[in-house]
């Protein structure tokens, strides 16, 4: 019988896990992972919400992913519903939220999902070791790491690096890899946040009094990209499920050296007739502004401190205003910060199968690659997409 082929994963994030449980009915597989457990960036990201999936499938996610084409074959391939079915497998029954989230099983905690996905890669025969930091990795596939005898060098037939990107550096996330690659003059782009707060020269009226509270079912723009949803107002400007799909235009603007502007629409349902209406014949005054218009205290102090004291005052320009305000966006908020980051691995390395173009049997997936997704389940659904993908592709070549 021959000797079974060796594949080391680097990274005990969701794309290392899903590819070292696809290979390991094949293949002697190592995962190194460099914190002293798995999983850490999941687990803080179940505290938030622990959506796992979305209800989008097959060619629906496609759109959700830039660059667009980059993740189609990987999506295609391992949708929301085969992640579905695999949960299901290993003991993770999910449900569908009202918004289209996918979710465990209420009752299931972030920890029992990790527990799951660890017992299953322990039954399958995953070597896994931790508080192993890659240190270096050279032209014939020798992967040297230090951990806390010393340091250890393997070699493997295959190798798949899921390395993370640089958001909530506390759980591993650093980036601090890109220095392993360049050494082997493979080139990676700085890291940017994605998904994540916006910050905006709030007058004190805004800042003191409304810090802290939400602006619930309104919409963002910023050129044609709109977005729906809840918005947090912060002391630095903005966050939320509103804010977070808006910030790619937002980020390519401020690298172009544009000011970007995003306009808020306080009432995405109604018309600006249908505003008007409220108003047609009654006696109107700001003081009733709030009564008439269905306003919150946040949105009226947004509204006052944006706008001219001859348009607040006159109510058929204030219905304007509740349907489109200007605000400029000084910048976003740190990478580290973010829920997500964009940059990393440059997508000109890298093959469509994952694969390094200067080292074919070495793959690259998961955040430290140059694509971005929203919140929603997205980043995880293409993270664990990524993985199952590019062991497939290894199992392909070995004709498995």
């Amino acid at each position: 019988m021959n000797k079974q082929k060796t594949v080391i994963v680097v990274g005990g994030g969701p794309a290392g896990l899903m590819a070292a449980w696809k290979l390991a009915t094949h293949f002697e597989v190592h995962l190194f992972e460099k914190e002293k457990m798995l999983g850490q960036k999941f687990l803080l990201a179940g505290k938030g919400g622990f959506n796992l999936t979305n209800k989008l499938s097959g060619s629906e996610l496609f759109p959700k992913y830039l660059p667009g084409g980059f993740l189609d074959n990987a999506l295609a391939a391992f949708d929301s519903l085969a992640f579905r079915e695999w949960l299901q497998l290993l003991g993770i029954p999910t449900f569908e939220g009202s918004s289209g989230r996918v979710f465990p099983e209420k009752g299931i905690t972030p920890a029992q999902v990790l527990k799951k996905i660890t017992d299953s890669l322990f039954s399958r025969g995953v070597h896994i070791n931790l508080k192993h930091k890659l240190v270096s990795f050279n032209p014939g596939m020798d992967f040297c790491f230090s951990y806390t005898e010393g340091e250890m060098i393997i070699k493997a037939d295959y190798a798949l690096l899921a390395l993370g990107g640089a958001s909530w550096p506390s759980t591993g996330s650093d980036g601090k890899w890109v220095n392993i690659f360049s050494k082997n003059n493979i080139n990676t782009l700085d890291f940017e946040p994605s998904n994540c707060g916006l910050n905006i020269s709030w007058p004190d009226a805004v800042k003191l009094f409304h810090t802290g509270k939400p602006l619930k079912n309104i919409s963002i723009s910023i050129n044609d990209k709109v977005s729906r949803g809840e918005a947090l107002i912060t002391e630095y400007g903005l966050e939320g499920n509103a804010v977070y799909p808006v910030v790619p235009q937002i980020r390519y603007s401020l690298k172009s050296g544009d000011n970007p502007i995003i306009c808020l629409d306080f009432k995405p349902t109604l018309s600006y007739e249908q505003l008007i209406l409220r108003i047609l014949g009654k006696p109107v005054k700001p003081n009733n502004y709030s009564r008439l218009f269905g306003l919150n205290p946040p949105t009226l102090a947004i509204i006052k401190a944006f706008t001219d004291k001859e348009t607040f005052l006159n109510p058929a320009s204030f219905a304007e205003s509740i349907k489109q305000i200007s605000i400029p966006v000084t910048s976003l908020r740190p990478v580290e910060e973010a829920i997500s980051s964009v940059g990393g691995l440059d997508l000109a390395e890298v093959n469509p199968d994952f694969s390094l173009k200067k080292f074919p049997e070495l793959f690259a997936i998961g955040e430290m690659l140059d694509w971005d997704a929203p919140t929603g389940g997205f980043l995880l659904q293409g993270c664990f997409s990524m993985g199952n993908y590019a062991a497939q592709q290894i199992l392909n070549r070995e004709n498995l």
